[in-house]
Formats: C-alpha cells, structure tokens, sequence
C-alpha cells in the first residue's frame, strides 16, 4: 500500500524530515525480518520516518516500503524516508 503523493506533498514531506535523525539502520544483512518489524514499530511511533543505510547495502526501498505499507518519500546518499500516515494524520498534507 503506497500512497500516491503530489510533488507538493512529497516536497512538504521531505521538509519536515531534513532535520530528523535517523532513527532505524539498515546493516549489510539487508531488509531482514527484525528490519522489518523495528521500522514498522518507528511508523507506529511517528508518521515520517528516516532510515541510515549502511555502506554496502544495496536493495529495492520501494519494497521495503510496499512490505512494511508505506511510502517512500526520498532517498538521498545513505539515508531514506518513509511515511505512513496514522488513522488521524498528525501531518497535514497540502491539497493538490
């Protein structure tokens, strides 16, 4: 389940993660089941999410963001962001 964003939103998005830290780390071990369930339980916690990938990791985020029913909103050098809204957005989402 990924939802389909506007530029507009995707650009509003990516704002509001600039100054987060990433909070979840993907190893050399790659997308395993306990990736999985750590960065589910962080889109539970907050609706934007920011992952640090590790040097050698090489692997399809929009699968990741499709398993864990997320959005990938960018992916820039070694880090990622993941939105997944709550049943009562926290974010509100410019209209287009």
């Amino acid at each position: 389940m990924t939802l389909a964003l506007s530029p507009a939103q995707l650009s509003f998005l990516r704002s509001r993660a600039h100054p987060l830290e990433a909070g979840v780390q993907l190893g050399k071990a790659g997308a395993t089941v306990g990736f999985l369930k750590v960065l589910d339980q962080a889109l539970k916690r907050e609706e934007l999410v920011k992952i640090r990938l590790g040097r050698l990791v090489s692997i399809d985020l929009e699968a990741v963001a499709v398993q864990v029913k997320s959005t990938l909103v960018s992916k820039v050098g070694r880090k990622a962001v993941f939105y997944r809204p709550f049943a009562e957005p926290r974010l509100e989402l410019p209209v287009t």
